[in-house]
């Protein structure tokens, strides 16, 4: 049977679908309220705080989350295209085909689920604990976390966004020789089911150019603030300051606010002054 933090999470996600998320951390902190050692109703809420840009409620929030999972089995987290048809379900009350018991990390789930876009409940948790200390300036905190996360990345869908954010905060925190070395050590021969992050992490090992990655026919407005944000980013560590101001000007005035290129070019602008 469904629990009721997971009832509070998939309204919190609904909410979120509407780009509504101060309702989204409305709704978690009532099943917080109810649930004080939910680490999966933490983990939604930080992730919401960082929508909001409450970076420091986030980091918190993570904090708590981890170590109310830490020891216990992790499982697979669905994400809108799988979960929205389970709200529909229920709304008309079917049964949870994907929450009445939680899908277990093992062989046979993720071959059965090896095309479907998917993180994992404990992965996803310490990956946007990264994102809050990265958002906050804190770079050695922020690779951190991210070399955590890469220890409960179950597929590459995973392992290529968390290294792409490990990347850019050894860059961030002048770490190059440990960023070159992830570089080096990494395997673009993947199986990859959303690419923005992997056509990131193409430019980066000099596979493909900045131009290429933020082609103006490429993809919706998230993939855009996403592939852009790394060719901003590429740009500005690299000392092209002018040339990464107008990238993440590009990507503000897509208006995809809650894109996490959004919200780090957002703050990026704003420590540059503009």
């Amino acid at each position: 049977m469904i629990t009721e933090p997971q009832r509070y999470m998939l309204v919190a996600k609904v909410y979120s679908y509407q780009d509504r998320h101060p309702d989204a951390v409305r709704v978690l902190s009532d099943g917080i309220a109810r649930h004080p050692d939910s680490g999966l109703l933490y983990r939604h809420r930080g992730h919401f705080k960082v929508s909001i840009r409450d970076f420091a409620g986030a980091v918190d929030d993570f904090r708590t989350s981890v170590a109310l999972l830490a020891g216990q089995p992790d499982e697979i987290e669905y994400y809108q295209a799988e979960l929205m048809p389970e709200v529909e379900r229920l709304m008309l009350g079917q049964e949870s085909e994907l929450l009445a018991e939680t899908t277990a990390i093992n062989a046979a789930n993720l071959e059965r689920l090896r095309d479907v876009y998917k993180g994992t409940l404990q992965s996803s948790a310490w990956y946007h604990y990264g994102l809050a200390h990265y958002l906050r300036g804190e770079y050695d905190e922020a690779a951190d976390k991210y070399r955590k996360t890469l220890e409960l990345c179950v597929d590459d869908d995973m392992t290529v966004a968390t290294t792409d954010w490990l990347y850019m905060s050894l860059r961030r925190a002048g770490r190059h020789d440990e960023a070159a070395e992830l570089l080096a050590a990494t395997d673009l021969a993947m199986h990859i089911n959303e690419p923005s992050y992997y056509r990131r992490m193409e430019m980066y090992k000099g596979v493909t150019s900045p131009e290429t990655v933020l082609s103006p026919t490429d993809g919706d407005k998230k993939t855009l603030a996403t592939q852009g944000y790394g060719v901003g980013n590429w740009y500005y560590y690299n000392g092209r300051h002018d040339e990464a101001r107008a990238v993440f000007e590009r990507i503000l005035a897509v208006g995809h606010r809650a894109a996490f290129g959004t919200i780090a070019a957002e703050v990026d602008l704003a420590r540059m002054g503009a």
